[in-house]
């Protein structure tokens, strides 16, 4: 009674001049908090409420809070984005303010468990008033007396910050002997060894720290960023698949994601990082390119490996939405939907093209295309020499009037397409001579 008493004491130095932000949807658990923190001292006027994601990020942006008591599952939005707004809002003071999430199961409490450093306690769900007063005199009382171990490693941070890596080493070495679960000081550890470049004995530590926490948050983007260093692309995937899983994504990371997905064929993830991207308030341009580009690869491994035209439209749309109308995505997927016999199909995303546009050479080809599937060939040999009066030229644009003029028994013209073809993309040259000769009777 005597240490909770003391404790108590500490906490209301603590409290004077705080601002606390109590973020949760639940207006009974809103209530409930903000009511023992008046009883653990703090003033109305100290304490400010938010019921919605948006509102608890203009808080943080505006009040700059010293302490942050947010739900986990905050609408479509995870709590633990709080953390970054808070971060990006102070990053020097980050690690003086507290942040406590709210819980509601054991994923939830896993993931706040793993964002040790970052997260300063968890409240799990259902709770009661005492459990809810002692986690945050808990978590108060850590910031002004912290730990041995906490105290060690921060010791080991400023040495490391000072480049005085040797110095570092011994202090985070020493934390790993001060906590039944030292994590954080191994990923320290490991973090030293990266800066060395000692690869295998920096991929040791990180994951000596995951043995005692298989999520550890810090953990896994060491290792992450390790095997990245490395180019081992695909153990790098199943790392960032796991911190995708359990954390809330950034657009850097979801882009990064999106990247390796494809590098290791694992084409079916994309849809599931999709709708990580729809959640995201902030979508760059990278990132917008990065989900178009993925969706694309995605809709034309379902056409490939027989999964479905049904499955591979409905991505091909979502593509065609993300890029708004992108004149250049969807010039990717009509010629996807032409090869795979859907030429009504590859005609509605003709029409999903600007009207400004259509004049451009993009819509030119693919309406050329298109129509090179249902004209006959000295149509389409027509309407593809008035594409190249106009200037318009592209590689298909050759291909298929080489193919057209041989079937419209037009060899001159197609031994002249041949050599112009040629002369424009050389690189082709094998592809339009074979042209040529498999079209020759």
């Amino acid at each position: 009674m005597a240490q909770i008493s003391k404790d108590a004491e500490l906490f209301q130095k603590f409290l004077p001049g705080r601002k606390i932000l109590i973020a949760d949807s639940n207006a009974g658990s809103r209530s409930s908090l903000f009511n023992v923190l008046k009883e653990m001292g703090a003033k109305s006027n100290q304490l400010f409420l938010a019921n919605t994601y948006k509102a608890a990020e203009e808080q943080i942006a505006e009040l700059k809070p010293h302490v942050v008591i947010a739900e986990y599952e905050f609408g479509p939005r995870c709590g633990l984005e709080l953390l970054q707004s808070q971060r990006e809002q102070r990053p020097k003071e980050t690690k003086d303010c507290i942040f406590i999430i709210v819980t509601g199961n054991t994923s939830q409490t896993a993931a706040a468990r793993a964002l040790e450093e970052d997260i300063d306690a968890y409240i799990i769900k259902p709770y009661t008033l005492e459990f809810v007063r002692k986690t945050i005199l808990n978590a108060a009382i850590q910031k002004i007396r912290p730990p041995e171990y906490l105290k060690t490693i921060e010791q080991g941070k400023a040495r490391m910050e000072e480049a005085k890596l040797d110095e570092a080493e011994e202090l985070f070495n020493k934390a790993t002997k001060l906590d039944p679960a030292p994590s954080l000081a191994y990923y320290y550890l490991g973090q030293v060894k990266f800066l060395r470049e000692i690869v295998a004995q920096a991929q040791s530590n990180y994951m000596k720290g995951l043995k005692f926490n298989g999520i550890h948050y810090k953990c896994l983007v060491g290792m992450y960023e390790l095997l990245m260093k490395e180019r081992r692309h695909k153990d790098a995937y199943d790392v960032v698949k796991k911190i995708a899983k359990y954390f809330p994504a950034n657009p850097k990371r979801l882009g990064e994601v999106l990247r390796l997905a494809i590098m290791t064929g694992e084409y079916e993830d994309i849809e599931r990082y999709y709708l990580m991207f729809m959640t995201l308030d902030q979508r760059n341009e990278t990132l917008i390119r990065y989900t178009t580009a993925a969706l694309v690869v995605c809709g034309k491994y379902y056409l490939d490996s027989n999964q479905g035209a049904g499955k591979a439209l409905d991505i091909f749309n979502k593509a065609a939405v993300t890029s708004m109308g992108s004149p250049r995505v969807l010039s990717e997927i009509i010629p996807v939907l032409i090869e795979n016999n859907l030429p009504e199909e590859a005609e509605k995303f003709l029409k999903r093209f600007p009207p400004e546009t259509h004049k451009g050479k993009e819509f030119q080809v693919m309406n050329f295309l298109i129509l090179n599937g249902k004209s006959a060939p000295s149509l389409v040999v027509e309407q593809g020499r008035r594409l190249l009066a106009q200037g318009i030229e592209d590689p298909r644009l050759y291909e298929v009037m080489i193919k057209r003029s041989v079937e419209a028994n037009l060899g001159a013209a197609a031994e002249d397409l041949v050599r112009s073809a040629v002369a424009k993309y050389p690189a082709k040259k094998e592809l339009f001579e074979s042209l040529l000769k498999r079209s020759s009777p």
